[in-house]
């Protein structure tokens, strides 16, 4: 009879533990040295596992590794992940300060397009497009052309996977072509050492630049993103060949010149 009532009163014990889903405690049945059956309190260590309710984990391909997409849309990327999206951005400065200070002479249209890497390196290509109706010395030249430049900025900014602006700085090799027309050049007579004035017609040119730059951008509202940059510019072309005679305004770089400057303010979006 005593058995008995030894089974019994474990299988409650044992009901009574499965019944407590909602506690830590586990109560333990054993017998004694007597025959009676002592209940004892055992605490037990549950690890909580937290759970992120504003983020998703994806899975990307092998390049870009895995990342967490926010509720907003944005992606937090781990430093580990290489490609971590890319900018397209359109300059709105240069079409303005080049439509200002030529009286709307000179018509010029820029996009950047760049990629993020390892929250540090963003390889960057820009691009554009000039129409040209400009004065010097004396001479008037009109033409259209187009321009991209090369290069790569580095972001000096601290990392960290949830912020995406950028302070940077980088290099670039920029080219411009272009077809035009040049009126009323004056060219010295070597012989008589007088000028005379000359037209040259259908006329096409390739100029080579280097540029330092130095900039910022910061993102504005979910994927919109604003900056701007300030370019050194060193011309490498500066010779013309034997019966030829260089334009005087270059797309992409301003009026030839050894050196130049440019600014541009972006507006732009991350995909």
């Amino acid at each position: 009879m005593r058995r008995l009532l030894v089974i019994v009163m474990m299988v409650m014990a044992i009901a009574a533990v499965q019944a407590e889903e909602a506690t830590d405690t586990l109560h333990i049945a054993t017998l004694d040295s007597t025959g009676i059956v002592q209940i004892t309190d055992t605490i037990v260590k549950v690890e909580n596992v937290a759970v992120k309710e504003d983020t998703v984990e994806e899975k990307g391909n092998v390049l870009t590794g895995k990342y967490e997409r926010l509720k907003d849309g944005t992606r937090i990327y781990s430093d580990s992940v290489i490609y971590q999206g890319m900018n397209i951005k359109l300059d709105l400065a240069t079409t303005i300060l080049e439509a200002a200070l030529s009286k709307g002479e000179i018509l010029s249209f820029e996009a950047a397009w760049n990629i993020r890497l390892k929250q540090r390196y963003y390889p960057t290509l820009e691009g554009g497009y000039v129409r040209a109706n400009a004065n010097a010395e004396g001479a008037q030249q009109t033409g259209e052309g187009g321009f991209f430049r090369v290069g790569l900025d580095i972001n000096g900014l601290k990392k960290h996977p949830e912020r995406l602006n950028a302070a940077m700085v980088g290099i670039r090799i920029g080219t411009g072509l272009q077809k035009y027309d040049l009126m009323g050049v004056t060219m010295n007579d070597n012989y008589w050492g007088k000028g005379k004035r000359m037209d040259f017609i259908d006329q096409f040119h390739a100029d080579c630049w280097g540029e330092v730059v130095g900039g910022c951008q910061v993102q504005v509202w979910e994927g919109l993103q604003m900056g701007w940059y300030v370019r050194f510019k060193i011309l490498f072309t500066r010779t013309a060949k034997e019966g030829k005679v260089m334009p005087y305004y270059i797309p992409g770089f301003g009026y030839r010149d050894e050196t130049n400057w440019g600014v541009n303010y972006y507006i732009g979006y991350k995909f």
